[in-house]
């Protein structure tokens, strides 16, 4: 496996931009929970969580099914183009659990980036 390691590296540096931080050589090929496994086989605490995102550990058993079944049914749209139902209902909850008035509104981005831009909009 040190070789698929060593390419997968190597590959990552010849194609990923430099300004993208590199901390270390571990390459990951599974994780689980809190612990990731590398290409030979040892695993890690993922002391980043996935950068924040995995706050119910790597392939959470009841995410993954949620995953799936949402995926089966329609991964994701353009919420500019077509309303549908997981965007409205999670915009719903948010609005629930953050009341702010009758005015209170959610919105949903995939970056910090993309929220600022929004808010300024707003």
């Amino acid at each position: 496996m040190a070789d698929d390691k060593s390419n997968l590296v190597q590959r990552r540096d010849r194609v990923v931009c430099p300004g993208v931080g590199k901390l270390s050589d571990l390459t990951a090929v599974s994780a689980s929970g809190a612990t990731i496994v590398d290409a030979d086989g040892r695993s890690y605490i993922d002391f980043a969580g996935g950068i924040g995102v995995m706050n119910v550990g790597h392939c959470d058993p009841t995410v993954v099914e949620a995953i799936r079944a949402q995926a089966a049914t329609l991964m994701h749209t353009c919420i500019h183009v077509a309303t549908y139902e997981p965007y409205v209902a999670l915009c719903e909850r948010l609005v629930d659990l953050f009341p702010h008035g009758p005015s209170t509104r959610a919105m949903l981005v995939s970056s910090g980036a993309e929220a600022v831009e929004n808010a300024i909009k707003i």
